[in-house]
C-alpha cells in the first residue's frame, strides 16, 4: 500500500514518541498516574516487549497522520471520560447514516442530491477509509498467537447498523448491550403506574438495578476466562477503540434528544399560552391541518423571535415526509399505542414547528455546515435527506408521545421523560465502562461463545426489580 503515510515511513519520518504515548493513553482511558502504574507493573521482559510494540504503534501513528487530519479525535477513538470538551468531536456519526447515504448516491444517479449531502458522503467515505486503515494497521501488529486464536474476532468489517468500520467482535458487543436494553424493557414497565412526582426517582432506582443484574450475569463468565497473560498493545487498542466508539454513539443519541427536548419544551409552553390543553392528534387529517394553521400561521408565536409563518401548501409535503419517520420506526421495531393517522399528525406538527422556528441540523460531519432541518420544499425520497434528520425526528415523536403531550400539554413531564432517558443511557454507559472496557482477548472470546447464555440468564430476572 503506497500513500502519504507509508511514504512518510519510507522517508524516515516518524511521529513523536510522546504523541504516540498520548494517543494510547487517550484510547485506553489512562491518566498519567494510571499509565505510570501500568509501566511499573511490567517485569523486565514485559517492558522490552512493550517498547517493541510501542515502536510499532509509533509507525501506525505516522501512517494515520498521512491518512486523515486529527485522525484520533475525528474517528472518536479516545475514551469519552478523558475528553474535556465533547463539542470539538464533530464526526459523531450514528447508526447507519454513512452506509445509507453512500448506497443512495451510488444507486440513484437520476435523483438530484443536495450538494451538502454529496459533501457529507465524501467526508464520510474518507473517515470510513481512515478508520479501516487504523484497524488494519493494528491487526497487522498483533502477535502471531493472537492472530491464530482471535484473528476472526479482530478483523475489520462493516457491522450492520453502524456508520463506521469496526471489529467483527462488535456483534458480540452489541448483543451484550441488547441484554441491558431488553432487561430495561422488561423491568421498567411497572413505572407506568408511578405518580408523576415519583417517576424520576423510580426510574433512577430501576436503571441502577438493571445495571447490577446485567453485570451479575456477566461476572461468572468474565471471572472464569480471566488470565494473567497480558495482551499485546495492538490488541488492547483495538478492543478499547471499539468500546469507546459505541460510548460516543450513546452520547450522540443523548445530544439529539436534548436538542429535541429544548425545542419541544418551547413548543408545548407556547401552545399552552395560546389556550391549548393537549395536542389533538386524534382529529381527522383535514381538521388537524386547520388546527396547525390556526396555531402556526400567524406572524408571531409566544417566545419565538426568528419566526416564519406556516403556509397551507407546506402541509401535504410535511405529511408525505412524515411517512419516512414512521417507516424507520417500524424498521427499528418501535411499537406505538396510538394509530398511524395520529402518529402522522404528531409528526406533521414537528415538521411545521421546525420549519417555522428555522431549526438547524448539524450532520456532525467535518467541514459540512449546519442546514435547515425542514425547509418546506418538495423532496422526492427519504434518501435525499440525511438519516440523522430522520433519527432526530424519531426522537421528537417518541419524546412527545411518551410524555403524553397528546393527553395533556405538560412541559415538566416532557423534561422529566428526557431526564429519565438520560439516566438510563448513563447507566448503560456505566454498564459498558465497568464491564467491557478493560477485558482481555480471552474474556471477549468467552463472551462471544456465551452471549446468548447471558441473555437467557437475564430473561430469568423478569420481576427481579
Amino acid at each position: 500500500m503506497h500513500d502519504k503515510g507509508t511514504q512518510k515511513l519510507a522517508d524516515g519520518e516518524l511521529a513523536r514518541k510522546s504523541r504516540a504515548i498520548q494517543s494510547l493513553k487517550e484510547i485506553l482511558g489512562l491518566d498519567e498516574g494510571a499509565y505510570q502504574a501500568h509501566l511499573d507493573s511490567l517485569n523486565e521482559a514485559e517492558r522490552a516487549t512493550y517498547e517493541t510494540e510501542l515502536k510499532a504503534y509509533i509507525e501506525t501513528c505516522t501512517i494515520m497522520s498521512g491518512e486523515y487530519l486529527q485522525w484520533s479525535s475525528q474517528l472518536l477513538l479516545a475514551a469519552p471520560e478523558g475528553v474535556e470538551s465533547e463539542s470539538s468531536y464533530q464526526s459523531s456519526l450514528i447508526a447507519p447514516m454513512g452506509a445509507v447515504l453512500l448506497n443512495a448516491l451510488e444507486k440513484n444517479n437520476a435523483i438530484a442530491f443536495p450538494q451538502h449531502l454529496r459533501d457529507a458522503a465524501a467526508q464520510i467515505e474518507r473517515l470510513a477509509d481512515a478508520k479501516r486503515r487504523f484497524l488494519t494497521e493494528l491487526y497487522g501488529h498483533l502477535r502471531d498467537d493472537e492472530r491464530e486464536s482471535y484473528g476472526d474476532l479482530l478483523e475489520a468489517c462493516d457491522p450492520l447498523l453502524c456508520s463506521m468500520p469496526d471489529l467483527k467482535l462488535y456483534e458480540t458487543h452489541q448483543r451484550l448491550i441488547l441484554a441491558w436494553k431488553f432487561l430495561s424493557q422488561l423491568l421498567i414497565k411497572p413505572l407506568d403506574g408511578v405518580p408523576d412526582n415519583w417517576i424520576e426517582a423510580a426510574a433512577i432506582k430501576a436503571h441502577k438495578r438493571i445495571t447490577e443484574l446485567s453485570s451479575g450475569a456477566l461476572r461468572p463468565l468474565l471471572e472464569a476466562a480471566a488470565t494473567p497473560k497480558k495482551d499485546s498493545l495492538s490488541a488492547e487498542l483495538l478492543l478499547a477503540s471499539m468500546v469507546n466508539r459505541s460510548h460516543w454513539e450513546l452520547l450522540e443519541y443523548e445530544r439529539l434528544e436534548q436538542i429535541a427536548t429544548q425545542s419541544l419544551s418551547r413548543l408545548t409552553r407556547g401552545l399552552k399560552q395560546k389556550g391549548n390543553h393537549h395536542i389533538p392528534v386524534y382529529l381527522e387529517k383535514a381538521a388537524f391541518k386547520d388546527w396547525l394553521l390556526m396555531q402556526l400561521s400567524q406572524n408571531r408565536f409566544p417566545g419565538e423571535e426568528a419566526w416564519r409563518t406556516l403556509k397551507r401548501q407546506h402541509l401535504e409535503r410535511f405529511y408525505f415526509q412524515a411517512t419516512w419517520v414512521l417507516d424507520w420506526e417500524k424498521l427499528n421495531g418501535v411499537e406505538h399505542s396510538v394509530k398511524e393517522d395520529a402518529l402522522l399528525n404528531m409528526c406533521a406538527l414537528h415538521f411545521a414547528w421546525s420549519y417555522c422556528t428555522r431549526e438547524k441540523h448539524d450532520l456532525r460531519v467535518p467541514d459540512v455546515k449546519d442546514l435547515d432541518l425542514v425547509n418546506g420544499r418538495e423532496i422526492e425520497t427519504d434518501e435525499q435527506v440525511p438519516l440523522t434528520r430522520i433519527m432526530y425526528q424519531q426522537r421528537q415523536l417518541n419524546t412527545m408521545l411518551l410524555s403524553y403531550q397528546h393527553v395533556e400539554l405538560n412541559p415538566q413531564k416532557l423534561e422529566t421523560y428526557t431526564k429519565c432517558n438520560r439516566d438510563g443511557r448513563r447507566q448503560q454507559m456505566q454498564f459498558i465502562r465497568s464491564n467491557l472496557h478493560n477485558l482481555s482477548l480471552a474474556q471477549w472470546k468467552s463472551l462471544t461463545n456465551n452471549a446468548w447464555n447471558v441473555l437467557d440468564a437475564l430473561l430469568q430476572k423478569h420481576g427481579a426489580l
